[in-house]
């Protein structure tokens, strides 16, 4: 019961986000997760091409 006191009061001390700090941190993490999924998508294809292209060669 102790530990579950401490994690209480520890809570307490958080200083949390507001509002319009989190829909600009969402729209960070989906901008940097389109920019990496166009990124090795873009390089997934120029490397299948790559071997496309030295198998029937």
């Amino acid at each position: 019961m102790r530990f579950i006191a401490s994690v209480f009061e520890e809570m307490r001390k958080v200083t949390w986000p507001t509002f319009s700090e989190n829909v600009r941190y969402t729209w960070i993490v989906l901008l940097t997760s389109a920019f990496f999924a166009i990124t090795f998508g873009l390089a997934d294809w120029v490397f299948q091409q790559g071997i496309t292209f030295l198998s029937t060669h």
